[in-house]
């Protein structure tokens, strides 16, 4: 029996007043995606904050997904915690895995593991960070 499952993780650092154009400035990265306060939806401000992403959309585990992002911000992790020490901006590493996807990875031959694990230095990495771990999992599978 096997699953096909599409994932991703991402860092983000999200603010009610700090925009994801401060946020680079600061931390003199680009990020991969941005969300700026309610310009889907003004009326309902949606989104309903700032955000500054690193994602990672492959085929590879999820532990395997957070070690590319850890390694990715390793460069600039100084800069990060003293961003990050502050209360106008948040941490998330987060995952979202839909399950019994059709587009999904896994095979007869070679299936993805279930289960996933974070080493110390990763977990070190979220604390210094201040980062929440947010995983989102979706089951398409149709009985």
């Amino acid at each position: 029996m096997f699953v096909k499952t599409r994932q991703y993780s991402y860092f983000a650092l999200k603010s009610d007043t700090v925009s994801a154009v401060d946020i680079t400035a600061r931390l003199l990265m680009e990020p991969d995606e941005v969300l700026v306060l309610g310009s889907r939806s003004p009326e309902h401000v949606i989104p309903r904050c700032h955000a500054w992403k690193v994602v990672r959309r492959s085929e590879e585990s999820v532990d395997e997904q957070i070690q590319y992002l850890v390694d990715r911000l390793d460069p600039i992790r100084a800069e990060l915690i003293s961003l990050c020490a502050t209360d106008d901006i948040s941490a998330v590493m987060q995952v979202v895995r839909y399950f019994h996807d059709p587009e999904g990875a896994g095979t007869q031959h070679h299936s993805r593991p279930m289960g996933w694990h974070l080493p110390s230095s990763v977990l070190d990495f979220l604390v210094a960070t201040r980062a929440g771990l947010d995983v989102d999992e979706y089951d398409l599978g149709y009985d």
